[in-house]
């Protein structure tokens, strides 16, 4: 299963792609939105998850482990890590995948500096990308940014909301119409997976969405 809905295929250029699946379970509901200024496109996607953010937390920063359940990354490894003041921590990760838009797809690294505030916060720009041949053709910007807040009140079962947003800056435009939805279906096969990956890790492997 995919989180992208058909429908949104007919959608006019322009507007906001905004749904919640309805086969997606309400513990797991997510939220995604895309919108599009000439070749960058700001995308936003908010799940609700039944786990504790400690548990997300430890998901969305085990850089060594993202190549076994993140689609399109195929090594990922920390090469710096500097702490910051209150907790915080800089790092600097190398990941080698596969950059995919539309039928384009070609092997990528990317240089990530990334911002840890623990159980808060983690951001990311790219500083650096190699595409082989394409070099930096084909991408101009990337940040992303995830956001946690715990939900539930004490007594109830834990619960947590994860917001993530990112920029990305293409150096080609796509078509009108066919650009965002394509954003929008890489995130969110992307936050597919770390949701079921939440869920296993949570013990409830069994009532997370499945990807086709």
């Amino acid at each position: 299963m995919r989180l992208a809905c058909p429908s949104l295929l007919n959608r006019p250029a322009g507007q906001s792609l905004l749904t919640e699946c309805p086969e997606y379970p309400m513990s797991d509901a997510i939220k995604v939105e895309v919108r599009r200024s000439g070749r960058r496109f700001e995308a936003e996607a908010v799940l609700e998850l039944a786990a504790d953010a400690r548990t997300v937390w430890d998901t969305i920063t085990d850089y060594d482990a993202l190549p076994r359940f993140m689609p399109g990354i195929r090594a990922c490894r920390v090469i710096g890590r500097q702490p910051l003041a209150n907790g915080a921590e800089h790092l600097v990760v190398e990941q080698r995948g596969e950059f995919r838009f539309l039928l384009f797809s070609q092997a990528m690294t990317v240089m990530l500096d990334i911002e840890h505030q623990p159980l808060r916060l983690a951001q990311a720009k790219a500083t650096s990308f190699d595409l082989g041949l394409f070099k930096r053709r084909a991408i101009d910007v990337f940040e992303g940014r995830y956001d946690l807040k715990a939900l539930a009140a004490r007594g109830q079962a834990a619960r947590t909301q994860l917001r993530y947003t990112s920029l990305i800056g293409l150096r080609l435009p796509p078509p009108p119409a066919i650009g965002s939805v394509a954003v929008r279906q890489n995130l969110a096969a992307q936050l597919e997976a770390v949701a079921e990956e939440i869920a296993r890790r949570s013990g409830r492997g069994a009532s997370a969405p499945g990807r086709r």
